[in-house]
């Protein structure tokens, strides 16, 4: 069909069938076919459930499509967590000394990205970027609502997509990559809210969690360890993730249940 390119709002051109979520995460997600139900948990604020749907919409042009996988995705998922459970961002990060790390090194760890050359900076803000403003940009949400309304800085994210400035001064964002764990099939689309002043999001995904805030008057810890702008870029490796998205997970699936029975 023909429309408006939400990204670069080109009129009258072909609009893809845009994933909210980029193919490549369903394929991670997937189990063994032997082992039970292959498909993914679709997690969402109010319901979670093993699915292979994914949710489409026409929302991009083809160079926009186009323009988010070169940006950003195909460097993330050459270098995320893979369905084999081999995943090459951690096994680069393993081979660094840490900037800082807790007590217990099994648990979280603080690197500077900047000194690690392998890692690519700009892709990993660029896909998480891209991400967030998927969840604002279009009502995916069944109740015709977006999932992580930006508010006044959905237009400068499409910007900096766009390539027309740099990544907006009043956003934060904070990359943790997940180690690998038997729940690594468990995600969930971007979510984000209001409180106050302050927006605040969060996209679980197979091997990473990104953490978004916005607001003219950013909380001074965030501005810190923001991963565009905070000194070294700093990058999380952590475990105890897990504990919190299986949490939120355990808590979705029994509120579908409840809704089933």
């Amino acid at each position: 069909m023909r429309g408006k390119c939400k990204l670069c709002l080109i009129d009258w051109v072909e609009l893809q069938a845009s994933r909210f979520l980029p193919a490549a995460i369903y394929r991670s997600m997937r189990g063994d076919p032997n082992k039970g139900n292959p498909n993914p948990w679709e997690i969402t604020a109010n319901s979670a459930r093993q699915t292979s749907r994914q949710v489409k919409a026409s929302l991009l042009c083809h160079e926009c499509e186009q323009r988010f996988s070169k940006n950003g995705e195909r460097w993330v998922f050459t270098n995320g967590l893979k369905n084999d459970g081999t995943f090459p961002l951690a096994a680069t990060l393993a081979s660094y000394v840490p900037y800082a790390q807790e007590p217990d090194a099994s648990t979280t760890k603080v690197y500077h990205a900047a000194e690690i050359p392998e890692i690519n900076i700009s892709a990993l803000t660029y896909f998480a970027a891209s991400m967030f403003w998927r969840g604002s940009a279009h009502p995916w949400k069944v109740d015709g609502t977006c999932p992580a309304p930006l508010g006044p800085y959905q237009e400068p994210i499409r910007q900096y997509l766009m390539g027309m400035t740099g990544f907006p001064s009043d956003v934060a964002l904070t990359v943790m990559v997940r180690e690998p764990s038997s729940i690594r099939h468990l995600t969930h689309v971007p979510l984000g809210g209001w409180w106050n002043e302050l927006f605040v999001a969060k996209f679980a995904m197979p091997g990473f969690v990104f953490l978004l805030n916005a607001s003219k008057n950013l909380p001074p810890p965030l501005r810190r360890n923001c991963f565009v702008r905070g000194e070294g870029n700093p990058i999380v490796l952590s475990g105890i993730l897990e504990k919190s998205i299986l949490d939120a997970g355990v808590q979705m699936v029994n509120r579908g249940r409840r809704k089933v029975h």
